[in-house]
């Protein structure tokens, strides 16, 4: 008479695999792959759904090869000559084939509460029963990383969170109506650190003595973790790697498990089972989770100070407040590794701030010169080009030393080569002194049109720098911290200067030293806040100064150039028409008055005017305003006789 047959039941990646090795290496016990019968009522059924899992047909082959020493062929032969039976009978011939030992079937798809169990223990009701459990959050983590885990998972219940409680409340629910000798729990984690008490319950159960053979898993025969072709053990296909059996298993997929995330039913079954999800810490994840959480809440405290009085300024604000949530975390995040800089362009026609001229480009490369970092910038300035200047900053904005052009050692083709270092070195091109605090260094090139003139070639690399680093979850967590303290400061120091602009230069200009505000430091800096209404005009008369460049630039109250893609919102001193000792005046409108120097405010009635003199020689203009009807702008055009 056959021995009881024996079901090991589990979720899915709760070490079923592992337990059904372990039970292969008793005597008295025939443990194959799994041959995934028990879910299905006929063989026909099993054939109709394994033309679609075609991988999930090996294990019962498998069984059959070593049953009756056969071939793959032969053993696809056998398999189909069972097509006409039903599922029971075929266990029962596999009963009969086995002889004296127990047959033991792993399948984790009876965990499924579809009734698979019932019609077992119908059919069998001396079944035995070993019930393997491991912690949920291994068993999630582990499902969540599963590959292809849309296809392999198909016909469990529930979504990935939710299988491990689907299935082991299944089970439990099951075995509760079953004799207690009949059945054994075991855990996964004792399993793979200290196994015997773990297989000596299992054994008890099985109603076999235990055997030390079962507690090496990967000593002596294969124990038909592996086969041919078309036969092959399914299950976990990381089993045929190890060589012995690894306790950091037990531990391995807790790291990166969030148990806010986990439903109050698995909570609550974990705890039943010994499991208490919350005491798992949590992962460093959080952390960035946190830093992200606290820039919404900065950005959303923001919204409530960015109503001013015109809708557009409004507006305006709150598309400032995304451009730089935007671009802190970009700025802070994303080109952060000192080891590896690039220079990108800080800013440009969509990202915008601290009035940034239309006529610049700023490059902007992130460096660390604490530790005696060498840095080597490359480059060429195209023939023509108005001015490339070279600055470092240190922590909090500092500014640090800087060379002008003239000063980057340039070539007859414009090429230079500057070394930024603490220290003098031996390397070639030009040396940058840096103070050990350096965060970052700027290149700005200045235009006078962008159509005609080039712009710069750069390249910048750490000298012996280190290997590259995987990214790593704190140091990204505190670019994501850093980048709400940009945020805020950005935030403030806009608000700050509006604040002292409109209450200061109301249609007149002053002199802003501009440290706060990240300046090009050879810029000697002016600034009115102009107001004036729709049927109104505004003219600006003064003289061009003595200097490499000068420029008269619009900006909303955000500090944001105005769109210049598409209207003349700024004006350098070769665009400006003068008379002939270099006097002129710039006419601020809504629309074109016919001025020949006309910047157009873009539906502003109120922003920021700026001066731009850059390596000034001599004073700063003297700028005159006068605001006038449109009428009266008519008036005087005819009697200049424009």
């Amino acid at each position: 008479m056959s021995r009881p047959i024996v079901f090991v039941l589990g979720a899915p990646r709760s070490g079923t695999t592992l337990l059904r090795v372990m039970l292969a290496g008793h005597p008295e016990l025939f443990v194959p792959p799994e041959m995934v019968l028990g879910s299905f009522e006929t063989m026909a059924q099993r054939k109709a759904m394994l033309e679609k899992r075609f991988w999930d047909k090996g294990g019962l082959r498998r069984a059959l090869i070593e049953l009756r020493d056969i071939d793959v062929t032969q053993a696809k032969a056998a398999v189909a000559e069972w097509d006409d039976l039903s599922v029971p009978q075929v266990y029962k011939a596999l009963q009969t084939e086995v002889g004296d030992r127990h047959l033991v079937d792993k399948d984790p798809r009876l965990s499924v509460p579809d009734g698979s169990l019932e019609r077992l223990l119908e059919n069998f009701p001396d079944a035995r029963f070993v019930w393997i459990v491991r912690n949920p959050a291994s068993v999630i983590r582990s499902v969540q990383n599963m590959p292809m885990a849309e296809v392999m998972l198909q016909g469990f219940a529930g979504a990935p969170k939710d299988i491990w409680e689907i299935s082991n409340r299944r089970i439990r629910d099951f075995l509760a109506a079953i004799p207690q000798e009949r059945w054994a729990r075991v855990h996964y984690e004792a399993l793979v650190s200290d196994p015997e008490p773990e297989l000596q319950k299992a054994s008890t159960a099985i109603g076999v003595a235990y055997h030390p053979a079962m507690a090496t898993p990967y000593d002596g025969d294969d124990r038909m973790r592996s086969g041919p072709k078309g036969a092959r053990a399914i299950g976990d296909p990381n089993m045929a790697g190890r060589k012995k059996l690894d306790p950091s298993l037990a531990t391995k997929w807790l790291e990166g498990f969030d148990h806010r995330k986990t439903s109050t039913a698995t909570k609550e079954l974990g705890l039943e089972l010994g499991y208490d999800l919350a005491a798992i810490p949590l992962p460093g994840v959080t952390q960035v989770d946190a830093a992200l959480s606290k820039i919404w809440n900065t950005a959303q405290s923001m919204y409530a100070e960015l109503d001013l009085a015109q809708d557009l300024d409004t507006l305006e604000g709150r598309r400032f407040l995304a451009r730089m949530v935007s671009a802190s975390i970009d700025q802070m995040t994303e080109q952060v590794d000192p080891d590896y800089p690039i220079f990108h362009h800080g800013e440009g026609p969509t990202r915008k701030m601290f009035a940034d001229n239309p006529d610049t480009d700023y490059h902007r490369a992130v460096i660390r010169t604490d530790k005696g970092q060498v840095y080597r910038v490359t480059g060429q300035v195209p023939a023509g080009t108005t001015y490339t200047g070279m600055l470092l900053y240190g922590r909090g904005g500092r500014i640090g030393d800087r060379l002008v052009d003239a000063g980057l050692g340039l070539d007859a083709e414009g090429r230079f080569t500057v070394t930024i270092s603490t220290q003098p070195n031996d390397l070639e091109g030009t040396w940058l002194q840096a103070k050990g605090d350096e965060t970052a260094v700027f290149v700005r090139q200045y235009f006078v049109n962008r159509g005609t003139q080039a712009p710069l070639s750069l390249s910048i690399e750490r000298v012996n720098a280190p290997p590259p680093q995987p990214m790593d979850i704190a140091n990204y967590a505190k670019g994501l911290s850093r980048a709400e303290r940009m945020l805020k400061a950005v935030f403030e120091r806009t608000k700050t200067a509006h604040k002292m602009v409109t209450g200061m230069a109301l249609n007149n200009f002053i002199q802003i030293p501009g440290e706060a505000l990240f300046p090009t430091p050879d810029n000697t800096y002016q600034v009115a806040w102009y107001r004036f209404g729709q049927d109104q005009v505004m003219l600006v008369r003064g003289k061009l100064p003595t200097a490499r460049y000068f420029n008269l630039s619009l900006c909303n109250a955000w500090m944001e150039s105005l769109d210049y893609q598409r209207h003349t919102v700024a004006l350098n001193h070769t665009q400006i028409q003068t008379d002939a000792e270099g006097n002129f005046e710039v006419c601020l409108a809504h629309r074109n008055p016919g001025h020949p120097n006309w910047l157009d405010t873009t539906g502003h009635h109120a922003g920021y005017l700026l001066s731009r003199s850059l390596l000034l020689e001599g004073e700063a203009p003297d700028f005159k305003i006068q605001v006038m009807y449109e009428h009266e702008w008519e008036t005087l055009k005819r009697e200049r006789g424009q």
